[in-house]
């Protein structure tokens, strides 16, 4: 099931609007193959007085490919994001023989909005990004745990920003440097606890969004005239 929070429809608004400027002129199509390293958070956190535990996913390869309508001054385009992490458990509530328990692949599918912002040397080219998507999910439990059945996987609302920069190599092909943050709404509570603060008093709280980040170094290769 896709989960979609109301106030992020904003950024369909904004992406509607930088289409649009793409839109007004001739784009010009590039295909940009990619790979990189995944930055990983803890999945789960708990933190109370009882103890503390939580599920880790590790840092890990990524890869992919994006499809990008460009102008000069923005572009849009369809993105695939492969990465997958081991998933370790820590907790002091249960005598855990090993930290390891399984891991988790994970699909992202985005639609990313560009804006460029040109540069001193005529070579580079920054641009900021954001982009709306969805991430599906693959778990798996390692065979020796010998649970009746693999969990299912998922269909999650992610959504993400960042910053990068293109080189231009020759008239037609480019190297594409990224850096992003994923921000992901699993549906069910990632984190939890209570934070006290200096007078004594004390908060508890919780919530569902899982955060990644990605480097991603590709080369684009623009296609037609």
């Amino acid at each position: 099931m896709l989960h979609v929070k109301p106030g992020l429809a904003v950024l369909a608004v904004v992406g509607a609007l930088v289409s649009g400027s793409v839109a007004s002129a001739q784009p010009k199509w590039e295909i940009t193959p990619f790979a990189g390293y995944y930055i990983a958070s803890d999945l789960y956190n708990a933190y109370g007085t009882t103890g503390n535990s939580n599920v880790e996913l590790t840092n890990s390869f990524m890869w992919g490919g994006r499809l990008t309508a460009n102008s000069p001054r923005g572009g849009i385009e369809f993105a695939y994001t492969r990465a997958g992490s081991d998933v370790k458990m820590h907790t002091q509530l249960v005598n855990q023989p090993r930290d390891k328990i399984g891991r988790v692949n994970i699909d992202s599918y985005d639609i990313n909005f560009i804006g460029y912002q040109p540069s001193m040397n005529p070579r580079v080219l920054p641009f900021g990004e954001f982009g709306i998507g969805w991430s599906v999910t693959h778990p798996e439990i390692d065979s020796d745990f010998h649970i009746a059945a693999q969990p299912k996987g998922n269909t999650l609302f992610s959504f993400n920003f960042g910053l990068g920069a293109k080189i231009a190599m020759s008239p037609k092909i480019s190297t594409r440097f990224d850096f992003k943050w994923r921000v992901t709404d699993t549906s069910i509570t990632t984190s939890a606890g209570y934070w006290c603060d200096p007078w004594g008093y004390c908060y508890s709280y919780a919530t569902d969004w899982y955060n990644s980040g990605e480097l991603m170094g590709g080369i684009s290769y623009a296609l037609g005239q």
